[in-house]
């Protein structure tokens, strides 16, 4: 939680360099460049809080490594949304970046933080040292959007197991947002920033202002913040580009490029076969007044429905890279002394999110192609010919339904957060903090464009009255009669006199008159609450320890946690009959009482190398009301040899509770993009090709057989009332040198392992297919009772994937930090350097099965390197920033997959990320007013070859390209 204390310049450099890894931490202001400034300033701070440890001792200094981003870190960046610079961070995985965010139902604008690549659920965000609500129904993964650039002091990441000090979901650690507080004056901060390429324009306003009261016993600061973006469309930033996997089979690779989603069989115009899907010969597409030709073959084709020279289509073309995203948030503090001894705070935050997305359109292909039969009334001659000629009675016509309209989401979150404490003396060395904190958040979701599929069913079966000649739906006619595409009586909602008939025969086909009454607009809403009631009391003066080492410390607490969710689906979706997925409702709680201890012992001090040394230990004990009984426990040392040299380390179990989606979020339907592992050309692919082409026979998959399915596979996902908490085991080990013939530099190093157990996952469509055919057990494994197949064709028909503790997770490496400070002419120069080295990531999809393993490290999302150069020159009224961020080159296939075929794909690397942002500002001397203009990607560097940053991994690069912001700060 906190360690307050009170120090002279030098100690306080000291203690800080020591506790923390990142070396920002004991950053000056940004323009205090002469000595006698920052002497005064050191002079004039009251307290340092730091993460990592609720002991208050001021000397005592928590073992475990932390990171730390200042107030002006995040003012160098112009960032006007915390999220996405969070993730530059190296110890943070970009799995939610604003490109990204929109991979998920109901996730747009979300930024959630992922400590060690190692899920959003198993790191625990903080404001104030005290949890946050939750932002997506069932989970309590904080989305830090919500809290103001301009109202963070600093943030501070514990990134080593904090589960004993501060609870559930720190397995990984503890990403603490340190708010401003006793603020005094007031502030207008104003930005407008605008790409290069166009597209993207973001602006951002707040004011800040505060007061001391009742002869400055009382403190009151509000600050109103507004944001807001414009969305980034595909072709805005790369034209129309467009990408196809090609199956190369006589040159130096397998394939060239990538898979973009739809190909040769799901064209936009509509497009269909008179015999098997990939029987190019044999293949038609639309024209757009509705006749028919043979598709164009001009270059490269293959026979899973990819090429390039040809008809097809390109789903970039509607491709969202960043949605519209607008957000004001209200956040307030207050304190007062009712003594000198005894103190009353609070914090006050509102949010208000709109955020707006749109994706692809709805389509038909494969299984679920879009059957038109002999009757149609929009049937031209062209096609009757084709149709008679091949004694069909009925066509599948495959198509991507721009004309229908892109779907999309119009997502509106409102948080609240309140929390109210008092701390203070209660006699003696014995003092005392105690807090309630409330949040709810309340979303409500506008499914856009989202296709009741009756309906559309019925339009497209389009007949000609015989009574006037006119064109109708055949359910006008006849509602008893079956539909081709719904495979019986359509559903009532699609019945009645409403109906308007379309055609679906080429691009723009489509009447608009039919779109408005097959597309409805779908709600979903959510709600969320969090009450946590709890409090501490600590003494930093226990007992003196021998060897006059100092005072031993112990604070201990109780904490009382209540979480709910519950999501109302509107009824269309629940019932399937949209083209959404056919989602439950949901709902559940639960809550949980901890008790907790941590004691701080000083060993030695001031003693020949030993200038101290001092034991922390940290245990808490709680009682989960859907998980029963669990315990989490932490121990560190800390070593000072001397000032110039500290070790530490730390050893810690930890646990996590499944969440509330886990347990009670209900199953429903889902789909799943699956390569299958059992076709001939993915057969040498695999870990083990013999073992995979022995268990696909098994299966009664033919020898030489080709998958021909270009459709996603239904499935079922979702939740599971009988998960067990995971079990987390962490230990970290470092050192902090600051040598005393260097002033002003500093760096330290820690190696980290963390070790997941009874990890609860819900393996993809993809792990389930593969791991059940490289199985070394056989066929009789869970994953092929949970991949069916159809027994004639052996495609793959149903995946089943629900939550379940089956999974290990194993990662390691090392953090390293550096800063060094020096003046330099009339200014001062600052480097800050954040660097981690991931040694491995392991994942056991089966933890009973120890052989089979996923090496992670160094493929797309999971770079070996990360890091970030902070540069920063300050010089009389100007500051100049530089910031340099790397991460490593990635392979686009798994490590398993590229050892067994290394040349499967070209390019088979994502090249390695390199970007820079500047900054200059100009404070005008004596009149309040600070300018300021930056660039971001000031080198205009592109992402790799399809890799738009809309994906996991991609969300690493800088898909914007260069852009250009200009603000300003006035003080009064």
């Amino acid at each position: 939680m906190k360690m307050s204390f009170s120090l002279s310049r030098n100690v306080l450099a000291l203690a800080c360099m020591a506790a923390l890894t990142g070396p920002a931490l004991a950053q000056e202001a940004a323009n205090s460049d002469a000595p006698a400034a920052d002497a005064k300033k050191a002079a004039n701070l009251e307290t340092v809080t730091v993460t990592g440890t609720r002991i208050s001792n001021p000397n005592v200094i928590s073992p475990t490594p932390i990171s730390v981003l200042t107030a002006a870190d995040i003012k160098a960046t112009g960032a006007i949304n915390i999220g996405d610079l969070m993730t530059t961070m190296p110890q943070l995985a970009t799995t939610f970046t604003m490109g990204n965010s929109n991979r998920f139902i109901g996730t747009a604008g979300v930024a959630q933080q992922d400590l060690r690549n190692l899920g959003t659920s198993r790191t625990l965000v903080l404001v104030n040292g005290r949890r946050f609500v939750g932002s997506s129904a069932g989970d309590t993964a904080v989305d830090v959007n919500l809290i103001p650039a301009d109202w963070v002091e600093r943030v501070e990441i514990i990134t080593g197991g904090a589960s004993a000090v501060y609870g559930a979901d720190a397995v990984t650690g503890v990403v603490n947002f340190i708010l401003k507080k006793n603020y005094q004056g007031a502030n207008l901060h104003a930005q407008y920033g605008t790409s290069e390429h166009g597209g993207l324009d973001k602006k951002l306003i707040s004011l800040t202002g505060g007061m001391n009261f009742a002869e400055n016993r009382g403190n009151i600061a509000v600050s109103v913040e507004h944001s807001d973006q414009s969305n980034l469309e595909f072709h805005d930033r790369f034209g129309n580009k467009a990408y196809a996997t090609i199956l190369t089979p006589d040159g130096p690779t397998d394939s060239a490029l990538f898979g973009n989603g739809g190909g040769y069989t799901n064209y936009a115009g509509g497009t269909f076969s008179t015999g098997s899907a990939t029987a190019i010969g044999k293949r038609y597409v639309f024209n757009p007044d509705g006749s028919v030709r043979h598709q164009n073959f001009n270059g490269p084709y293959d026979n899973t429905g990819r090429c390039s020279d040809c008809d097809r289509t390109d789903v970039n073309q509607v491709l969202q890279l960043e949605p519209q995203y607008r957000r004001t948030t209200l956040s307030s503090v207050a304190s007062f002394d009712i003594t000198p001894e005894q103190h009353l705070y609070a914090e006050g935050t509102y949010s208000h999110i709109d955020v707006t997305k749109y994706g692809q359109p709805a389509f038909g292909s494969g299984g679920s192609a879009y059957v038109i039969t002999r009757d149609n009334a929009y049937i031209d001659p062209s096609l009757a010919a084709v149709m008679d000629a091949n004694k069909l009675k009925s066509i599948k016509v495959s198509r991507f339904d721009t004309d229908t309209g892109r779907r999309g989401e119009d997502t509106g979150r409102n948080t609240t957060r309140i929390a109210l404490g008092a701390n203070g003396v209660i006699t003696g060395d014995w003092e005392y903090d105690t807090s309630v904190v409330y949040g709810v958040m309340d979303e409500t979701r506008h499914n856009l464009n989202n296709r009741i599929n009756d309906r559309f069913y019925a339009s497209i079966d389009a007949v000609r009255d015989p009574k006037s000649g006119n064109i109708v739906c055949r359910s006008t006619l006849n509602p008893n009669a079956t539909n081709p595409n719904a495979g019986g009586v359509l559903d009532p909602i699609a019945l009645g006199g409403g109906c308007v008939p379309t055609s679906i025969f080429g691009v723009g086909a489509v009447n608009p008159a039919a779109a408005q009454w097959f597309n409805t607009t779908t709600t979903t809403t959510s709600r969320l609450t969090q009450f946590v009631g709890g409090g501490t009391v600590t003494n930093n003066n226990l007992f003196q320890m021998p060897f006059d080492a100092g005072a031993a410390s112990l604070v201990a607490g109780a904490e009382f946690r209540r979480e709910t969710s519950r999501q109302v689906t509107d009824p269309l979706d629940v019932a399937g009959l949209t083209f959404l997925n056919a989602i439950p409702p949901s709902s559940g709680a639960y809550d949980v009482k901890e008790g907790y201890i941590e004691t701080a012992m000083p060993l030695l001090s001031g003693r020949p190398f030993a200038q101290n040394l001092t034991f922390d230990a940290a245990a808490r004990f709680s009682d989960y009301s859907t998980i029963g009984h669990t315990k989490a426990w932490r121990w560190g040392l800390d070593w000072s040899i001397d000032s110039n040299l500290r070790l530490r380390g730390t050893m810690s179990s930890a646990v996590r509770a499944p969440n509330i989606g886990e347990l009670f979020g209900g199953q429903s339907e889902n789909f799943f993009t699956i390569t299958d592992p059992c076709s001939v050309k993915q057969l040498k692919n695999a870990p083990d090709p013999a073992l995979r082409t022995a268990n696909c026979q098994a299966l009664g998959v033919p020898a030489g057989w080709t998958s021909t399915n270009t459709a996603t596979i239904r499935g079922l996902s979702g939740s599971n009332p009988d998960l067990k908490p995971e079990q987390g085991r962490t230990w970290t080990a470092g050192l902090v040198l600051t040598p005393e013939f260097l002033p002003g530099f500093g760096v330290t190093a820690d190696y980290w392992n963390i070790k997941l157990t009874d990890a609860i996952s819900a393996p993809s469509g993809t792990d389930i297919a593969n791991h059940c055919v490289d199985s070394t057990t056989g066929v009789s494994n869970p994953y092929c009772g949970n991949a069916l197949r159809d027994p004639v064709t052996h495609e793959l028909v149903y995946i089943n994937s629900v939550n379940q503790n089956i999974s290990s997770l194993s990662t390691s490496g090392v953090d390293i930090g550096a800063y060094y400070s020096h003046e330099i002419g009339s200014g001062k120069l600052r480097l800050d350097l954040d660097l981690t080295k991931v040694i491995a990531y392991t994942e056991h999809p089966f933890q009973d099965d120890p052989s089979n393993t996923v090496q992670d490290n160094g493929t797309l999302g999971f770079p070996k390197w990360k890091g970030m150069l902070r540069a920063s020159y300050a010089w009389n009224s100007w500051l100049f920033n530089w910031n340099m961020r790397y991460f490593s080159s990635m392979l686009r296939v798994s490590n398993e997959s590229y050892q067994s075929n290394p040349t499967q794909t070209t390019p088979i690397k994502a090249g390695a990320g390199f970007f820079n942002d500047a900054k200059v500002s100009y404070t005008f001397a004596n009149s309040g007013w600070q300018a300021y203009f930056g660039v971001t990607n000031v080198f205009d560097r592109d992402p790799p070859v399809n890799i738009f940053g809309n994906t996991f991994g991609g969300g690493l690069y800088d898909a914007i390209g260069r852009a250009y912001y200009a603000g300003f700060n006035y003080n009064f």
